[in-house]
């Protein structure tokens, strides 16, 4: 709109003073950014886009495979409410992988377990489960407990210590005694110091 002859000085200040043109270029010292932030529930994963691609409209994982979870011999996506209704209680139901109908075993009945770690070595010289004939006579709840034994090639060396108590006196007099005249614990072990572990 101006001539570069500048005969018309008053259009020429006229467009210098309407241009919309910013004086200064922004730079890191006269311009501020406002602080990125993120959108409350988004992280930057959502921006990307996972495609897969597959030449069939349906992935045929879950055909070749039978379902992991049924109920009523159906797989889930096929139980209407009124199957949840009919559900067998007698069978394991909602089972997953590795899943079944676990048989608990029978328990038997002992006396106690008991066994030895050497104090040299720390290493199990000697487990055992005893006989019902070793359990304490008292109803008593007592708690694992422990001994320590001196052994030399006579057999005991000296009487077995309780280092740590079962709680209950009238049960670790009781195995001291069976451990050195019924089971001679003495003559089982090689000598040296041993620790004795004795449970229910």
């Amino acid at each position: 709109m101006v001539r570069a002859a500048g005969t018309d000085a008053v259009l020429r200040a006229e467009t210098e003073i309407r241009d919309l043109r910013p004086l200064f270029l922004p730079t890191s010292f006269n311009a501020t950014l406002p602080e990125p932030r993120r959108e409350a529930g988004r992280t930057f994963l959502d921006n990307e886009i996972l495609r897969l691609g597959s030449s069939e409209a349906g992935p045929s994982v879950a055909r070749m495979l039978p379902p992991v979870v049924t109920m009523s011999g159906l797989p889930l996506d096929h139980v209407r409410s009124v199957d949840m209704l009919s559900v067998d209680a007698g069978g394991l139901e909602l089972g997953g992988f590795g899943r079944s109908a676990a048989v608990p075993s029978e328990l038997v009945q002992q006396g106690g377990r008991l066994e030895v770690f050497s104090t040299e070595t720390g290493q199990r010289v000697l487990a055992a489960v005893l006989a019902l004939e070793a359990k304490p006579p008292t109803d008593q709840g007592w708690e694992p407990f422990e001994l320590l034994a001196a052994v030399d090639r006579a057999g005991l060396a000296a009487p077995l210590v309780v280092s740590t108590t079962s709680t209950v006196e009238e049960v670790d007099i009781h195995f001291r005694n069976f451990l050195t005249k019924r089971f001679r614990i003495g003559d089982r072990l090689a000598p040296g110091f041993y620790r004795i572990v004795l449970g229910p």
